[in-house]
C-alpha cells in the first residue's frame, strides 16, 4: 500500500528480436521506459510506428468528422447506464495487430470521408444557391434578359443593383449615357447603364468607385432574372432534401460504425505512444536495449519472461547513483485507490515521501460528513455514489466511490446531530442527538446557540492534530531521506514550535486571555521553555551553520535575515492554518441554517403541508448540489493548503506504463 518499491531493469537483445521483446514488454505492461540518449532507431519499429501516427491521424480525422464524444456523456451513464463495449483484438506481433486495425478503419475512413464530404458539398451548393436567390430576390419581377444586353456589339449596357443614396451622383458621374432607374423594395434601386463599347471600362470604373453591384448571372441560369430567381428557388428546395438524406446517411453511419471507429482510433492511440517510446533500440549496431523501471514485487516474473535474453536487475533501494530519477509507482487498494485524486492534484510523491492516500482516505469523508451533517443528505449522496459506481468504470467508478464514502460520513454525522432533512430524526426514531445543532420544539425550531463554541472547539482540536501529523510528516521523511541538517534546522524545529504553541494558546485560553498570567501556570512556563529554543533555531541556525561551513547559503548575513523573517512566517501561518479548521463546524452551521430557513417556509404551510411538497424536494436538492460542492471545495482546501504545505511537495515522477490505459479495447496476445 502506498509507494510501491522498484527494479531498474536492462535488456541487451539482438536487433533482430526486438519486435518478440516489444511483445512481452507488452503483455508485462507495467514498464516505465528510462530516456536513453539518441541512439539508432530500429528499421521495422519506426515503420511501425510511422503506420500507427498515419492510422490514429485518419481515425481521429473520421471521429471529429463525425462528431463523436471519446466517451458516452456523463448523464447517460448515470442515469441511462450507457457502457462502453470492449472490442477484443488478438495478435502474436505490433504489425499484426496494427494489419487489422488497418483493414477494420480503412472502409470505414473512406466511408465516413465520402458521406461528410458529400454532405458538406451539398451545404455547400445549397448555401450558395439560396445566396444567390436572395441576391435576385429584389429584382425577381425585373423583366430584362440579361444575356441579351451582353451581345451587343456597338453598345455596353450594364444592369446594377444601387442605394437610393447613391443614385445622383451615380447619375451625375454618368450623365452622358443612357440611365434608367426603377425603385425596388426598400432603399434599393435597379439601374440600367448603356453607351457605346468605348465607355464599358468608365461605366466599371464608376460602378465599382460607388460600391454598387452588377447583376451578373451565372452561365447556366436562364438569363431573364424571373426565371433565374425562379430556377434558383427549385435546385434549392433540391438541394435541401438531398442534404438531408445525406445527413440520414451520415447518422446511419454514425450509429452502426461509430463503436469500431473509436475502437480503431483508441488502438492506432496506443500503438502510436507505445511504439514511439520504444523505437530507440540504443547505440549498439547488432545489439538493442531496453532500459526502465519494474515493481520489485514483479522482478521474478520480468525475469522468467525476458529469460531468453541478458537482463540485469537492481533494486531501487540499492542504485548507486542518489540523483537518479527514480519514478514513482502508487499502489492502493481498490477501496482507498480513488482518493488518490486528491493527491494527484498536488502532484505525485518524490522519492522519499509517503503516499497521503490512504490517510486521506479516511480524513476526506470524516471532513466532508461533519460539514455536511444530515442524515438525509447523507443517503441522498451515498444513493449517488452507488449509482455511479454501478453504472460507470474507470474514471466515474472512482468518483461513485469519493461520493459513497462521503455519503456515508455524512449520515453517520447526521445520526450524531439528529438530522434529518433538516428535520428532528428524533420524531421519527427513538436515537437521542449527541450533539444537537438544530433546537426542535413545538413552538418553532432554531439554531442552539450552546452548541457554536463546542463545535467550534471540537473543529480547531481536529485542526490541531491534522496539523501536527503532518509536522510529524515532514519530519519523518526528513529522516528518510537522510538529511540532517534539514531535520535539526527546519523540520524538528517546526514541529516543536508548533507543540510549544498548542500549550502556550491552552494556558491563555486557561488564564482567562490574560497574557500575565501565563508564566504563571505549568502548561504556560512549560510551552515558553519548549518553544523558546525552537524560535531560536529557526532564526539563527541557518546563519551558524552557513558560518561553520555546514550549510552554503548566499552569505551568513543574509541566512540571519532570513531567518527572523521565518520566524515571523511560520508563526503566522501556524496560527492562520489552525484557525482555518474552524470552517468544519462554520459550514455545519451554515448547512444547518440553510435547512433551518427551509423548513420554517414548510412549518408556514402547515395547515395544508402538502402545497409544499414538491418545492420541499426541490430546494432539498438544491441545497445538496451546491452546497455539497462547497464543502467538497473547503475539504479541499483543507487537504490541500493546511496540511500538506507541511510535509508534501508532490515533485515526483509519475510512473508512466509502457501501454497507456484502454477504455474500449484488449489486447489478447497469442
Amino acid at each position: 500500500m502506498g509507494v510501491a518499491r522498484l527494479s531498474k531493469v536492462t535488456v541487451i537483445l539482438p536487433r533482430a528480436d526486438y519486435q518478440e521483446a516489444l511483445t512481452r514488454l507488452s503483455q508485462f505492461e507495467e514498464f516505465h521506459r528510462v530516456p536513453t540518449e539518441q541512439g539508432a532507431f530500429d528499421p521495422a519499429t519506426e515503420e511501425l510506428a510511422v503506420r500507427a501516427v498515419k492510422l490514429f491521424a485518419q481515425t481521429d480525422q473520421a471521429v471529429k468528422s463525425l462528431s463523436l464524444p471519446l466517451s458516452p456523456p456523463m448523464l447517460d451513464v448515470i442515469f441511462r447506464g450507457v457502457s462502453v463495449p470492449e472490442t477484443v483484438y488478438e495478435a502474436e506481433r505490433w504489425n499484426e495487430l496494427l494489419d487489422r486495425a488497418e483493414s477494420e478503419a480503412r472502409p470505414l475512413v473512406e466511408a465516413v470521408n465520402a458521406a461528410v464530404g458529400r454532405l458538406s458539398q451539398l451545404e455547400k451548393e445549397e448555401q450558395d444557391t439560396r445566396a444567390l436567390s436572395e441576391a435576385l430576390r429584389s429584382v425577381a419581377d425585373l423583366p430584362v434578359d440579361l444575356g441579351k444586353l451582353g451581345q451587343l456589339k456597338r453598345m455596353s449596357a450594364v444592369v446594377a443593383i444601387a442605394e437610393k443614396d447613391t443614385l445622383d451622383e451615380l447619375r451625375n458621374s454618368l450623365a452622358d449615357l443612357v440611365f434608367v432607374a426603377q425603385p425596388l423594395s426598400g432603399s434599393k434601386v435597379v439601374v440600367l447603364v448603356a453607351g457605346p463599347v468605348g465607355d464599358s471600362g468608365r461605366i466599371e470604373k464608376v460602378l465599382r468607385t460607388l460600391e454598387v453591384s452588377p447583376i451578373v448571372l451565372p452561365s447556366d441560369l436562364p438569363q431573364n432574372p424571373p426565371q433565374a430567381f425562379k430556377s434558383l428557388v427549385e435546385r434549392a428546395e433540391r438541394l435541401s432534401a438531398e442534404r438531408q438524406r445525406a445527413e440520414e446517411e451520415v447518422e446511419k453511419l454514425k450509429a452502426a460504425q461509430s463503436e469500431k471507429l473509436l475502437a480503431c482510433r483508441e488502438i492506432a492511440y496506443i500503438a502510436h505512444q507505445m511504439l514511439d517510446e520504444v523505437r530507440n533500440s540504443g547505440n549498439l549496431k547488432r545489439m538493442a536495449t531496453l532500459s526502465g523501471y519494474i515493481p520489485a514485487s514483479r522482478q521474478r516474473e520480468f525475469l522468467e519472461k525476458f529469460a531468453g535474453w541478458m537482463v540485469y536487475a537492481e533494486r531501487d533501494g540499492h542504485l548507486g547513483n542518489p540523483e537518479m530519477k527514480v519514478p514513482t509507482l502508487i499502489v492502493n487498494p481498490k477501496p482507498i485507490k480513488p482518493f488518490a485524486k486528491v493527491t494527484e492534484s498536488q502532484g505525485t510523491p518524490g522519492k522519499h515521501e509517503i503516499d497521503p492516500t490512504p490517510i486521506i482516505s479516511f480524513v476526506f469523508p470524516i471532513f466532508f460528513g461533519m460539514m455536511f451533517g444530515d442524515l438525509g443528505h447523507g443517503v441522498v449522496v451515498t444513493a449517488f455514489g452507488l449509482l455511479l459506481r454501478s453504472r460507470s468504470d474507470g474514471n466515474l467508478k472512482q468518483w461513485g466511490t469519493i461520493f459513497t464514502a462521503a455519503g456515508l460520513s455524512a449520515s453517520v454525522f447526521g445520526v450524531l446531530f439528529g438530522e434529518i432533512f433538516g428535520f428532528s430524526l428524533g420524531q421519527l426514531v427513538p436515537i437521542p442527538a449527541v450533539i444537537e445543532i438544530v433546537q426542535h420544539a413545538a413552538n418553532g425550531t432554531s439554531l442552539n446557540q450552546a452548541a457554536i463554541k463546542p463545535m467550534l472547539a471540537i473543529a480547531l482540536l481536529i485542526g490541531l492534530f491534522h496539523i501536527t501529523f503532518g509536522l510529524s510528516l515532514s519530519v519523518y521523511q526528513a529522516a528518510r531521506a537522510h538529511e540532517r541538517l534539514e531535520l535539526i534546522l527546519d523540520r524538528i524545529p517546526a514541529l516543536v514550535l508548533y507543540l510549544g504553541g498548542i500549550g502556550f494558546g491552552l494556558a491563555f485560553i486557561g488564564t482567562g486571555y490574560d497574557f500575565k498570567g501565563i508564566l504563571s501556570t505549568q502548561l504556560g512556563l512549560v510551552s515558553i521553555l519548549v518553544a523558546t529554543p525552537a524560535l531560536l533555531i529557526i532564526g539563527f541556525g541557518k546563519g551558524v551553520a552557513t558560518l561553520a561551513g555546514k550549510l552554503h547559503e548566499d552569505s551568513a548575513a543574509m541566512a540571519f535575515v532570513q531567518g527572523i523573517i521565518e520566524i515571523l512566517i511560520k508563526i503566522a501561518e501556524f496560527v492562520a492554518n489552525t484557525i482555518s479548521y474552524a470552517r468544519l463546524a462554520i459550514l455545519l452551521f451554515v448547512h444547518a441554517a440553510l435547512l433551518l430557513a427551509l423548513n420554517k417556509i414548510y412549518y408556514a404551510y402547515a395547515g395544508s403541508p402538502y402545497i409544499f411538497v414538491l418545492p420541499l424536494v426541490i430546494f432539498n436538492i438544491l441545497i445538496i448540489v451546491f452546497e455539497g460542492l462547497m464543502v467538497y471545495i473547503q475539504d479541499m482546501r483543507l487537504h490541500l493548503y493546511e496540511w500538506f504545505t507541511k510535509f508534501y511537495s508532490g515533485e515526483g515522477i509519475p510512473f508512466k506504463r509502457i501501454l497507456p490505459e484502454r477504455e474500449r479495447i484488449r489486447i489478447k496476445w497469442l
